[in-house]
């Protein structure tokens, strides 16, 4: 008996669990269970995330399409008129400038500028710091050294004289105030910044917020000029593309991609020069009117006559000839297609001192045609000028004289003000004009984290809108 005891004591001694085993079992079960729960948790916020985001693009979305329904709808009214500039910095060569220079052009034009210009230049946010009020000791003492007295006074010590970067005391004390340069905004053509017409419309909408820009397409350079369908003129065209992309900074391994990238989009479509300046045509009502008779012939023709009709009606189409708003949204289409890099032409350029400067900002890629001489910067009026040949850097600086004292009306004005140079405007004047009928319209719409872009580009001839292309996500 005792030593069947013995055996069952020891079998189950034998076979008594490790201590600490369950221990640990739970421990794991815990962990794996924390696990679970947190990968749960984290799955919920992903999808709270997404959902909200969703919740705010749909509202970013909304205010985008409402702010563009509200532009077309005010943009026949609108008219774009250009500022007075004649006292103010001119914005013809700040693509140019580096920093130093920038700072030491807008610190020599503060320097004899008004209190009325200088609001004119001022950012919104600008804070001016006024020098501190003199003392009525302090003011005897500058009185003296301004009309050249001297002052043993010891009672009457002259002051430190602040470094204004004049030569004299009467230079140093002429300004009052101390402008840093950073909140001076150059006034572009219309009055808003090169190459705005107007200053940036913003809307609430509900909780969203949209922003509308509006940009002068006739102030920047044409890139469909590159793709002419006249060989005399293409070496000329290429002269104007080589002249803009070395004021662009670009090396010569950027210049051959993009001429390679141009001949492809040639062989879709050539650039034909529009000898009107009007783009726009009004279409007779006459043509489209139906009458009781031809309602019923319509009704009682068979299947086979309606596709003979349909064929007939798209042979005349294919033979009949585009219009210039139809050319225009054509290239609109092949620029902003996968043919040409849009990418590496909006690389910022390094030799500036503006912010965002890049090729894309300068070139024009909807179509138009001609350059606006009262509203393009230098760079690009010289590459225009480029087609009549000549001395083109001394023709655009007096056509930039001229435009500052008052907007030229007629391109025919500039040959009658510069006679030298009759033959030059000449040659180049299919590739001028002195109004703008090409505008880009660009939309933000922001809710939250939610962001979505829209470009409209669109010829406006007086009260006539013709929308060429809306493309999102630009």
């Amino acid at each position: 008996m005792k030593a069947m005891m013995n055996r069952t004591q020891q079998t189950r001694w034998r076979y008594r669990p490790p201590a600490g085993v369950a221990l640990v079992v739970a421990v794991v079960t815990l962990a794996v269970l924390s696990a679970l729960l947190a990968g749960l948790s984290v799955r919920v916020a992903m999808v709270k995330r997404r959902q909200a985001y969703m919740i705010e693009y749909q509202r970013a979305r909304y205010a985008l399409d409402s702010a563009m329904k509200y532009i077309f709808s005010t943009l026949p009214r609108q008219n774009f008129r250009l500022s007075a500039r004649q006292d103010l910095p001119d914005f013809s060569d700040l693509f140019a400038m580096n920093d130093q220079q920038y700072r030491i052009f807008l610190q020599n034009w503060a320097e004899t500028a008004t209190d009325e210009q200088l609001e004119k230049v001022l950012k919104p946010d600008a804070v001016l710091n006024k020098m501190p009020p003199l003392s009525s000791t302090e003011m005897v003492s500058h009185l003296a050294a301004l009309f050249g007295v001297a002052v043993n006074d010891p009672n009457l010590p002259l002051p430190e004289q602040p470094s204004m970067g004049g030569d004299s005391a009467v230079d140093a004390w002429d300004t009052i105030l101390e402008i840093d340069p950073n909140d001076m905004q150059v006034p572009g053509p219309y009055g808003p910044p090169w190459p705005y017409v107007i200053e940036p419309i913003e809307l609430q909408i509900g909780s969203a917020r949209a922003v509308i820009t509006i940009e002068d397409e006739n102030a920047k350079m044409p890139l469909a000029w590159a793709i002419t369908n006249r060989e005399t003129v293409n070496k000329q065209a290429q002269a104007v593309l080589s002249t803009f992309c070395d004021w662009m900074g670009m090396s010569d391994a950027e210049q051959k991609t993009l001429a390679k990238q141009l001949e492809q989009i040639a062989e879709y479509k050539t650039f034909e020069l529009s000898s009107s300046e009007t783009l726009l045509q009004r279409q007779s009502t006459a043509s489209t009117a139906r009458t009781p008779q031809t309602e019923r012939i319509t009704t009682t023709r068979t299947a086979a006559q309606t596709r003979q009709v349909q064929q007939q009606a798209q042979a005349a189409q294919a033979a009949r000839p585009r219009s210039p708003a139809e050319n225009a949204a054509d290239f609109a289409k092949l620029f902003h297609s996968a043919l040409l890099d849009r990418q590496s032409l909006a690389r910022p350029v390094g030799h500036t001192a503006l912010p965002d400067e890049s090729p894309l900002k300068y070139l024009a890629l909807w179509g138009s045609q001609r350059v606006n001489v009262n509203t393009a910067p230098r760079h690009v009026l010289e590459a225009a000028l480029t087609f009549g040949g000549g001395d083109v850097a001394d023709l655009a600086e007096k056509i930039i004289r001229k435009r500052q004292e008052k907007p030229i009306q007629k391109i025919d004005d500039l040959k009658d003000a510069f006679y030298g140079d009759s033959l030059v405007i000449e040659r180049a004047k299919d590739y001028l004009t002195t109004t703008s009928n090409f505008f880009l319209i660009r939309v933000v719409g922001q809710s939250g984290n939610a962001r979505v872009t829209a470009v409209a580009a669109v010829i406006k001839e007086g009260r006539t809108v013709e929308e060429l292309a809306i493309l999102y996500g630009l």
